[in-house]
């Protein structure tokens, strides 16, 4: 089985790397399809499909665009949740939600043998990223870092030095993630983190390629 780094490595990436998440309905006048090439084209080297709107079959067609799309670009493409429709149609990985058992992802991937299958899984305290690491995934996906910049968040930021005790602290990648962009990126990268995830800075990414 490849780890998280390997598979950078196989693609000349080095950590940190940029894992951008989709938010197709903001930008309701774009075709999806559209929305999708433009997501290719951001700095992003790593990108999550993650529309939870959409019916499983209807995802599927956006997650075969996808796995087309990141053949093409040489990008990691993650699907969120749907593991299953991630396998059959051939993505990089799947990236599970705080509630979903990792061991039910690993048995499938064992399944159709996809060795280079990524599963990561999203945590919110040190204590949760201990107790995921332990069942086996490739990279967590730790935050909210700062104050979520595209949605509201019960959740206290966890501030950079709780990323840095949880990257010296975990054998396994950690990616940050809430409130991350630009302004940031260095901070965030200092802790010595394996990547940095978001939607917003991607989002205005997409508007720049737009022209706005």
């Amino acid at each position: 089985m490849l780890t998280f780094n390997n598979i950078l490595e196989k693609r000349n990436l080095q950590p940190p790397v940029l894992y951008g998440i989709s938010d197709r309905l903001a930008f309701p006048q774009l075709d999806p399809f559209d929305y999708l090439e433009l997501l290719f084209q951001t700095r992003a080297h790593i990108l999550q499909w993650r529309e939870k709107d959409l019916s499983v079959e209807r995802n599927r067609v956006f997650i075969r665009s996808g796995v087309r799309l990141a053949r093409q670009t040489g990008k990691l493409f993650l699907v969120n949740s749907l593991f299953e429709v991630a396998l059959e149609e051939g993505a990089s990985g799947t990236h599970l939600t705080s509630s979903q058992d990792v061991g039910d992802a690993r048995k499938a991937r064992d399944q159709f043998a996809a060795k280079q299958f990524l599963l990561g899984k999203s945590v919110h305290t040190l204590r949760e990223a201990e107790m995921v690491e332990s069942k086996g995934v490739d990279y967590i996906l730790l935050g909210p870092i700062f104050d979520p910049l595209s949605k509201e968040s019960d959740r206290p930021p966890l501030g950079t030095p709780a990323l840095r005790e949880a990257v010296q602290m975990l054998y396994t990648p950690v990616v940050a993630v809430g409130g991350i962009d630009e302004s940031n990126f260095e901070a965030v990268f200092r802790t010595g983190v394996s990547g940095a995830a978001g939607i917003s800075w991607v989002q205005r990414e997409i508007e720049r390629l737009q022209g706005r």
